[in-house]
């Protein structure tokens, strides 16, 4: 009798960890391992194989769970969330070129006071000093940079 309350314990604990910790998805799916042992306790059989066979049930639900479940279910929740920066939020922002090399091809940009090496989004774009561009995205510790229209 006392396992239901065992199971109950580790169920609800496992979400309310989940809660605290959101978004790694690790204590949740002991949670879920603890949904089989606790209705198996429901049979109020005392026995000790009986509760050495909970404790495997639970182990094998819940590491099957963590192998095979987790990646797909992060992968459903967080199928919007492409691994922001805070770098992302000067995408569109405009500079100007500081200092140019390799004939125009390669640039210099300053960017909240610290100067970036800049290459342009395509191949055949020639830059001029002090001409404004836009940021692209950023690549390694290189922006990518087209002229403004």
């Amino acid at each position: 009798m006392y396992m239901l309350y065992i199971w109950l314990a580790v169920l609800v604990l496992g979400l309310i960890i989940e809660l605290i910790d959101a978004g790694t998805l690790v204590s949740a799916w002991f949670s879920v391992g603890a949904v089989i042992p606790f209705i198996m306790s429901f049979w109020r059989v005392d026995s000790p194989w009986y509760i050495t066979a909970q404790v495997v049930v639970f182990g094998v639900v819940t590491a099957l769970c963590l192998i095979f479940l987790r990646k797909m279910a992060l992968r459903v929740l967080f199928k919007n969330n492409k691994n922001k920066t805070n770098l992302d939020m000067y995408i569109g922002k405009k500079l100007k070129i500081q200092s140019v090399q390799d004939d125009g091809e390669r640039a210099t940009v300053k960017l909240n006071g610290i100067q970036y090496s800049a290459i342009a989004e395509q191949d055949d774009v020639k830059f001029e000093l002090k001409e404004e561009v836009e940021v692209v995205r950023f690549e390694g510790n290189k922006i990518i940079i087209r002229k403004v229209k």
